[in-house]
């Protein structure tokens, strides 16, 4: 189902008929948003934090992490 932000008092988002957030802010509403985009399309919150997944430590963090 596609997921709607509109704009109301605050913002409101919406997915197939169902209110998910109400007179929000708009930070807040993007990240629901987002959060439903996500399930819809097979993602598990397992309430864990995200891995970064950047390129390995450099030199900065080698020396970084010695002291």
């Amino acid at each position: 189902m596609p997921v709607k932000v509109r704009k109301t008092d605050g913002y409101r988002v919406s997915h197939g008929g169902e209110v998910s957030a109400k007179n929000t802010t708009k930070a807040k509403a993007e990240a629901q948003a987002n959060l439903l985009r996500g399930v819809a399309h097979g993602w598990k919150p397992t309430g864990k934090k995200a891995k970064h997944h950047s390129a390995p430590m450099g030199e900065f963090w080698e020396k970084r992490s010695k002291l």
